[in-house]
């Protein structure tokens, strides 16, 4: 077993490790442990981040060519910017109890898949798909740290009296969480625009053409359209409360589909990139 290998095992099972902890600190108002499992999710992202270097370095080309490469990227990316936000704000720590979760879900399922190499190709030797691949990865986390916001919004609006009233009191106030959730899906759509944008550059250099409306293509426009709707209804309609936490909470998934499920799943030209291998 290569140290590779016994890396990522290891980011799993703090992963693991961290989403026990956040469950049961928020569970059992624990306070303690749910900042600790802050820095347990720091520890599996060190131990990710020697993983994916490994790979890096023994394939010649970063983590953006297959479902197991892609997916890893996406939890990298989103358990960063939950540590990153935990260790600057510690009152949102317990947002992780929605965030780890998926990060290790993700993960898992992205070690069950195969995870043979996708050999580069002159269509994805490119500065755009680099890019393009990047910010993805950027804009999925900022969507997952609203999905934990929101979780938490709703979470204590459902419980204002009682033992989880007192459980989520350490919780920055609704409005702050409120505020948190729509700068966080603001910053996750102009990622998500830069991505379909410099995909679109990319896929000329590629394919000859900016946009064929494949699936993947068209999803992502899709959840870009969705995430607008969302920034219009908070702003232009001053939709606030549970419903607008709601909106958050369903469009993340929505999100990962189009990064994952589609390409895993169809047929198009983006299959070797997020899908199970296949050739460009």
């Amino acid at each position: 077993m290569t140290l590779e290998v016994i890396a990522i095992w290891m980011a799993l099972l703090l992963y693991a490790a961290s989403t026990a902890m956040s469950v049961i600190g928020v569970v059992f108002a624990r306070d303690k442990l749910a900042a600790r499992a802050v820095a347990v999710a720091g520890a599996g992202l060190a131990c990710q981040t020697l993983s994916l270097g490994l790979r890096w370095v023994r394939v010649g080309h970063g983590p953006y060519l297959g479902f197991y490469e892609v997916a890893g990227a996406l939890v990298f990316c989103t358990v960063a910017a939950f540590v990153l936000v935990a260790f600057r704000r510690p009152r949102l720590a317990s947002a992780g109890i929605g965030i780890m979760p998926v990060a290790l879900l993700l993960l898992g399922g992205s070690m069950l898949a195969q995870s043979s190499e996708v050999a580069m190709t002159a269509k994805l030797t490119s500065f755009w798909l680099f890019v393009h691949v990047a910010f993805a990865n950027m804009a999925f986390g900022a969507f997952a740290l609203s999905f934990g916001c929101a979780i938490a919004f709703v979470a204590r609006a459902r419980s204002r009296t009682g033992a989880w009233a007192k459980r989520l009191e350490k919780l920055p106030a609704q409005e702050a969480l409120e505020n948190l959730t729509v700068r966080y899906v603001l910053v996750g759509f102009f990622f998500w625009g830069i991505m379909i944008v410099t995909g679109a550059i990319w896929a000329n250099e590629a394919w000859g053409r900016y946009w064929g409306w494949d699936p993947i293509e068209t999803w992502s426009l899709i959840v870009w359209i969705i995430y607008a709707v969302y920034l219009h209804a908070r702003f232009a309609l001053r939709w606030s409360g549970e419903k607008l936490a709601w909106f958050a909470i369903v469009a993340m998934p929505l999100a990962l589909f189009a990064l994952i499920g589609i390409p895993a799943a169809f047929d198009t030209p983006h299959a070797g990139i997020g899908g199970y291998g296949r050739d460009l």
